[in-house]
């Protein structure tokens, strides 16, 4: 039977923050209703006189009361060790509130969702609590979508992982020397760099209509020689998938992908009409005020960063690859051996994850993401049968940090 338990925790105690400002460290913090400093009384009447009449500031005059909401799952039986687990993450994400607006984990292990909860504000301003379905910009997350997409097709032989990409994307101009499918999924394509705001400049029906502002332009390497990233390789890898499905991307995912993982929150960023559960994107301007970013869309993206989702949708994807239910167990090695160079090099990625292994030597695959207003963070460990997500609707520098912290709590034998 399951059960949820939902808790909300609100501090009153002021949010510490700490900003050197003319070569001194004064105390920033946030309590209800007021914006206080220790040692900088002058800056902040400088800030005082403008009266917060500028956007940037209205958070400041607000001020940001540090709560916690958190909702559970416990399925069946809880273990000491599972219930250490808990412990230990909890306090992690509530010690670390003043680095992020909100944050959303969930675990899952063996076949379910052992722990989901949000800490912090989906909404700042209207002090909307982050919740288990909240949903966050999960930037280059949407790239292991689109891998175990791409694996899938192969396997139901609709794709050829080492066929040039103009098979599926004739429209591609040839290039001086041919690019296949599985080297754009492991970034060894060779293909050029793209500023972001180049693909946010307008609103994509389909990644074809991402690929022509970028397929005139020459490759920056021979392809196989170097992992490089580059955000076109996966567009061009999403028009690929599209062409093999014969639907268009976000459909074909739906089939390939969501369905089967009972991923039922995530869809295509369209900055014109927000997903309906959106969490709020804030950036960190000077003294850490935090400010609304700029509505963006993210459709031109697509299967390089251009999905919203939410940590249990996530979490529920992580653990039905493993369990060889999106694509079968021995397809497991395409997407999660390391690719090697024409020379023979690791690159230390697979297609859609980056490979490596934990403190206690288990093999782990991860993969992350940053953009104005969200971070992300997906970890699987497949010893312990493990999915971690960790998403938050600000870019925190130590984002990834902790979500593999929380994965090696939980990776522990029970």
């Amino acid at each position: 039977m399951v059960r949820r338990r939902c808790r909300r925790r609100v501090r009153t105690a002021p949010r510490l923050l700490s900003r050197n400002v003319g070569g001194r460290s004064p105390k920033i913090f946030f309590s209800s209703g007021s914006l206080r400093t220790v040692g900088d009384l002058e800056t902040l009447s400088r800030l005082s006189a403008k009266k917060c009449t500028a956007a940037v500031l209205a958070f400041a005059c607000a001020g940001v009361a540090s709560g916690d909401v958190e909702s559970a799952f416990d399925e069946g039986p809880s273990t000491p060790a599972r219930r250490h687990a808990i412990e230990r993450s909890r306090k992690l994400l509530a010690d670390v509130l003043e680095l992020y607006p909100g944050t959303t984990v969930a675990v899952a292990r063996d076949d379910r969702i052992i722990w989901s909860a949000g800490f912090g504000y989906a909404n700042v301003r209207r002090q909307i609590p982050v919740s288990s379905t909240t949903q966050f910009r999960i930037d280059r997350v949407s790239e292991a979508l689109t891998a175990a997409a791409l694996v899938r097709l192969s396997e139901e032989g609709r794709v050829d992982l080492d066929a040039p990409v103009q098979k599926y994307v004739p429209g591609f101009p040839e290039k001086n020397y041919p690019i296949t499918l599985r080297q754009l999924a492991a970034h060894l394509g060779g293909m050029a760099a793209l500023p972001a705001e180049r693909l946010r400049a307008m609103h994509c029906a389909q990644p074809a209509d991402a690929v022509r502002t970028f397929a005139s332009l020459p490759l920056s390497r021979l392809p196989g020689t170097r992992y490089l990233y580059s955000a076109p390789g996966y567009v061009l890898l999403s028009a690929a998938v599209a062409g093999a499905c014969g639907s268009d991307f976000v459909s074909c995912l739906q089939e390939a992908v969501f369905r089967p993982a009972g991923m039922t929150s995530t869809f295509l960023d369209d900055g014109r009409t927000p997903a309906p559960r959106m969490a709020v994107p804030y950036v960190r301007g000077f003294l850490s005020i935090l400010s609304e970013t700029p509505r963006i869309d993210d459709t031109c993206r697509f299967g390089a960063g251009g999905f919203v989702s939410t940590a249990e949708d996530l979490a529920r994807f992580g653990l039905a690859l493993l369990r060889g239910e999106l694509v079968k167990r021995e397809s497991l090695p395409v997407l999660f051996s390391p690719q090697k160079t024409a020379a023979g090099e690791s690159t230390g990625h697979g297609l859609g994850w980056q490979i490596g292994v934990d403190a206690a030597g288990r093999r782990r695959f991860v993969q992350s993401g940053r953009t104005p207003g969200g971070r992300s963070v997906v970890v699987l460990v497949p010893e312990a049968r493990l999915a971690v997500a960790l998403l938050a609707n600000v870019d925190g520098e130590h984002l990834d940090d902790h979500a593999l912290s929380i994965a090696s709590l939980f990776a522990e034998p029970e």
